[in-house]
C-alpha cells in the first residue's frame, strides 16, 4: 500500500513539474513569482519610442517561450529589420527563457493569468526551469 502510494505521488509530482512552469518576474520596484501553464500564452505591448507606433510581440509558453509572433505598423517594422527581412519569419522560430524588455514609455506584459504594467523602465522574465 505505501509503494503504492509513493507512486502515485510521484506520477502526481512528474505531472505538475511538466505543466506548470514558474516565473520570476522582475521590474525595477519589484520581483514577483509568477505559476504559469504550458498551454498558456502571452503578449508584451509598448510604443516604438522612435515611430511612436504600437508594437505588441506574442508567444507561447512551453518548454521555454516560443512562437513569437510580432505585429507593428510597416514603418516600425522596417525600423527593426531595416526592410531586409520578414520580421514575423525571423522571430518565429527562436525560443528562450528569459525576456527582457525596456521602454520610456512604458510595457503591458500579459502572460498567462496575470498582467504587469510599467512606465519608463525595464521588464524582466526568467522561467525557472525549463523541463
Amino acid at each position: 500500500m505505501r509503494k503504492l502510494f509513493a507512486t502515485i505521488c510521484v506520477i502526481a509530482l512528474a505531472m505538475f513539474l511538466l505543466l506548470v512552469k514558474p516565473a520570476v518576474i522582475r521590474t525595477e520596484n519589484e520581483t514577483r513569482l509568477a505559476v504559469l501553464f504550458r498551454w498558456q500564452t502571452g503578449s508584451i505591448c509598448f510604443v516604438n519610442s522612435v515611430t511612436g507606433q504600437p508594437v505588441v510581440i506574442r508567444f507561447t509558453i512551453r518548454g521555454q517561450f516560443q512562437n513569437f509572433s510580432v505585429s507593428a505598423d510597416e514603418t516600425t517594422e522596417a525600423y527593426y529589420s531595416h526592410g531586409v527581412y520578414d520580421l514575423n519569419h525571423a522571430v518565429s522560430g527562436e525560443s528562450t527563457n528569459h525576456l527582457k524588455f525596456c521602454s520610456m514609455k512604458g510595457i503591458i506584459l500579459k502572460m498567462g493569468f496575470y498582467t504587469f504594467s510599467i512606465q519608463d523602465g525595464c521588464l524582466e522574465v526568467d522561467l525557472l526551469w525549463t523541463l
